[in-house]
């Protein structure tokens, strides 16, 4: 086992590997690379060895060695994409505490000539962003117990300032609820061309 994992080809593809992610560490195709090196060290371990035991015990050794190499040259670039991304997180909350729904009030309509109740509400966007999806929760209660709940992702395009109707009609005529709740779930911000 020893010998084929020490064998000059194996030793020379790492360093090779090696030299090639550390000459391309500061361009952005050198993710591409490390996946690039990872596919020919395994697909080197897989064709240098015709034993099972062997296959395996390489191809785990190829596989732990490039995970590892692959983290060490993805630090380089992990606090500047950190905090871009908490910044995207930050705005996202922002934008989402400025979503707001209306309380919703239970209707009954009429549906070829049988009562059904239906939950009507609203969802306003007092934000500056355009958003194109909006994730909201219907929860029914009776008597503080949760019941049933409904997601629903509207695929709507929120302009700032719009708010937009809903109309849930309740098909469960055996649900027996005395409140309901409607909680924003996720939002989704259209980009901006720019």
């Amino acid at each position: 086992m020893w010998k084929i994992i020490n064998s000059p080809i194996i030793i020379a593809v790492i360093i090779i590997g090696s030299l090639i992610a550390y000459d391309r560490s500061r361009n952005s195709t050198a993710a591409m690379e490390m996946r690039g090196i990872y596919k020919e060290l395994l697909s080197i371990s897989e064709d240098a060895t015709s034993d099972l035991e062997k296959k395996k015990v390489i191809t785990n050794f190829v596989k732990e060695a490039g995970k590892q190499f692959r983290d060490g040259f993805s630090s380089f670039n992990s606090e500047e994409k950190k905090k871009k991304q908490a910044s995207q997180n930050k705005h996202h909350f922002q934008v989402k505490k400025q979503i707001k729904i209306t309380s919703p009030k239970v209707v009954e309509t009429k549906r070829y000539s049988k009562l059904q109740k239906a939950i009507v509400y609203q969802v306003i966007n007092n934000s500056q962003e355009y958003l194109s999806k909006v994730g909201h929760t219907i929860e029914f209660y009776y008597e503080g117990e949760l019941l049933d709940v409904k997601d629903e992702w509207g695929n709507i395009k929120l302009a700032p300032g719009d708010r937009k109707s809903y109309s849930y009609k309740i098909d469960n005529e055996k649900l027996i609820f005395n409140n309901v709740k409607i909680v924003l779930g996720d939002i989704a911000i259209m980009p901006v061309a720019e």
